[in-house]
């Protein structure tokens, strides 16, 4: 296996860039500063120019461009048909149509198309109860369409918080550009006519992509990634940390973030609550740790795009790797001694995430032919030249 090295910028973050381009469509003077090639950023971009009295609106297999397209679409009177991947309507949507509900907006779902039949939002007799149990896009994706409402909007959150720190980077964004709220006895209220305060907003490095090439070089070389954003609210920040409870050199200067093989990594505990996205690679990561890690509290991760706890298993059977499934995550038996398999075919299930889990295995060594590795598009196209091996 030869020393892998990787310096440069990573892409900018789907997520925030995705958020960003919803705040845009309601202000066009808004000037975004960064580049996302991804499938998800690219069906948002497309999707918002052609919202009319009747649209028609490919969102992909992405669950932020669809849930926030679908809130988008419903400020517009008309009837808007959003067609998404069959798997993508499979996952949870009924906290979606509850929320638009509460709106004034009807809405049904027929095989992978929803339609949302919208007369504009109508002003809430009390207040909007959004259901965080499934996943907090819902709350996310009704404040950044809260803007030039001609009514106030109250809101409050039930249900378990999955993924909070989502939520929180979205507040942190509208509160940057102008949007102004007021903490109630038990959410939150939005005054009407808000308006953005800011011209230029610049899209931070997506840090999952960055951890992903962090990854490859805690586990086999070097990776110094120069855009960095340390002050960054995306919940995947918290890898650097867990990189250095698991003895992997990282150095962070100014934006500069490096990382280096470990001569020996050591096992960790994690809970994952916040940044389920990790589990993948970081699963991966653990596998050649010394003794046994944990990851858990991310029930969530059965309702991805695909059952990533189920799909490691997959990984880790095909490859000799021993572990145990928990409700909510895995336990992994590190072996820093691996036996290298040859010949084997890793089938990802659509997920882009499995694919970059699979290609660190096949860096490390193991001889794996990845099926349908084109589904990285969805969020990390750069990832191939970047890695610098096929799938």
């Amino acid at each position: 296996m030869a020393n892998f090295h990787f310096r440069g910028d990573i892409p900018s973050s789907k997520s925030v860039f995705n958020r960003a381009l919803i705040v845009q469509s309601y202000f066009p003077a808004l000037d975004l500063k960064g580049f996302a090639g991804c499938d998800d950023v690219k069906y948002m971009r497309e999707g918002l120019t052609k919202i009319r009295d009747r649209s028609r609106i490919y969102c992909g297999e992405g669950g932020t461009t669809f849930r926030f397209m679908a809130l988008r679409a419903s400020r517009h009177r008309g009837v808007h048909i959003l067609e998404a991947e069959p798997r993508l309507l499979e996952r949870p949507q009924k906290g979606l149509q509850d929320l638009l509900l509460q709106v004034g907006v009807q809405s049904t779902i027929k095989r992978n198309e929803m339609y949302v039949i919208s007369e504009g939002w109508k002003t809430p007799r009390v207040p909007i109860r959004v259901d965080t149990s499934e996943s907090s896009q819902y709350a996310s994706a009704l404040i950044l369409n809260a803007w030039l409402l001609d009514h106030d909007m109250e809101f409050e959150l039930v249900g378990d918080k999955v993924s909070e720190s989502y939520f929180d980077l979205t507040m942190q964004m509208v509160k940057y550009m102008g949007m102004r709220f007021q903490k109630t006895a038990k959410g939150y209220l939005i005054p009407a006519g808000q308006r953005i305060e800011k011209l230029f907003y610049e899209v931070e490095a997506d840090v999952s992509s960055t951890f992903t090439m962090a990854a490859a070089g805690a586990l086999a070389g070097k990776s110094e990634i120069t855009n960095f954003p340390p002050q960054t609210e995306q919940p995947d920040k918290v890898f650097v940390d867990i990189f250095k409870r698991m003895n992997i050199p990282v150095q962070l200067e100014g934006n500069t973030l490096t990382v280096a093989k470990a001569e020996s990594m050591k096992s960790v505990d994690c809970d994952l609550f916040q940044s389920p996205d990790l589990f993948p690679v970081l699963a991966v990561v653990c596998s050649w740790a010394e003794g046994i890690s944990k990851l858990h509290n991310a029930p969530h991760l059965v309702k991805k795009e695909s059952n990533r706890i189920q799909k490691i298993a997959d990984l880790f059977d095909l490859l000799g790797i021993k572990y145990e499934i928990l409700p909510d995550g895995m336990i992994i038996h590190g072996n820093p001694r691996q036996s290298l398999k040859q010949n084997v075919r890793f089938n990802p299930d659509k997920d882009h995430r499995m694919v970059m889990a699979a290609m660190l295995m096949k860096l490390k060594g193991h001889g794996i032919t990845i099926e349908e590795p084109q589904v990285i598009n969805k969020s990390f196209p750069e990832f191939w030249d970047m890695i610098g091996i096929r799938p």
